[in-house]
């Protein structure tokens, strides 16, 4: 039996492992499928980026689905996001986009190998910051109320700070997000993770719109990795209960340096 599109096996397996890590975690997905990508399967980092952006788009709107039909879905706090997330992707592909116009494909590929490492450098340490800080100041961090003033303006510059990373390396939607909500606010942990998704899903769309027109999406990459993933995800989800979830978010930090150090 032939497929109009090729299904590459590696990509599926790829997709699968990372599918199955994010719904034991919650987190992880574009930081590590885009050093993944790179390292184990060999696609230009340009590209691996592009790519990641667009499998997630299509991944995450899964789950935002359930999350909207069961109501974890804060949509005050997607919306200040999306104020300063969707215009930051904008300017990171942009910028992306001059990179590419300016440099040598072998000069573009380190400066986005470099970037990506940067910014899974920065993601580890704010994983381990959201599992370590609540512990050793158990009731002493401060919870940001969403109708406070001052959320009006941090919650946009947070979107815009996170989606121009997005635009720009693919990493940093969720993995950001969701410890800053975690450690400044009083959220619950569904309605956390049910914005986080649903915002995700706006954000990595229209990254996904500017990286198609730089011609950086391996559309068929991106269908084997979705032919992973999903069943990962399903699986995940449904033995996230089994697994204690500290030893599982150390792990993630760790595996995240080590790839950082590879990319670096």
């Amino acid at each position: 039996m032939t497929f109009p599109v090729p299904i590459n096996p590696v990509a599926i397996g790829l997709g699968a492992f990372v599918g199955l890590l994010v719904g034991l975690t919650g987190m992880g997905g574009a930081s590590l499928m885009t050093p993944l990508l790179i390292l184990v399967a060999g696609v230009r980092p340009v590209v691996a980026v592009g790519t990641d952006i667009a499998y997630s788009v299509v991944s995450k709107l899964a789950g935002a689905n359930v999350h909207v039909r069961q109501g974890t879905v804060d949509w005050k706090v997607t919306r200040r996001l999306a104020m300063g997330s969707l215009p930051g992707s904008l300017l990171g592909v942009f910028v992306l986009s001059r990179f590419k116009a300016q440099l040598s494909e072998g000069d573009l590929d380190r400066v986005v190998i470099h970037a990506v490492g940067i910014m899974l450098v920065v993601v580890s340490l704010v994983m381990l910051a959201r599992v370590i800080l609540p512990r050793l100041l158990p009731g002493k961090l401060p919870a940001i109320g969403m109708d406070a003033p001052h959320a009006n303006l941090w919650l946009p510059v947070l979107g815009g700070v996170v989606g121009f990373l997005v635009g720009l390396t693919s990493v940093g939607s969720g993995s950001l997000i969701v410890p800053v909500l975690s450690l400044l606010t009083a959220l619950p942990a569904a309605r956390i993770v049910g914005t986080d998704i649903t915002h995700a899903v706006l954000l990595l769309a229209v990254s996904a719109i500017g990286q198609s027109t730089l011609g950086t999406i391996d559309y068929a990459m991106t269908l084997s990795l979705l032919l992973g993933s999903v069943p990962g995800v399903i699986v995940g989800s449904k033995l996230c209960l089994r697994f204690p979830e500290l030893p599982l978010r150390l792990a993630l930090a760790v595996v995240l340096l080590i790839s950082a150090s590879r990319l670096l």
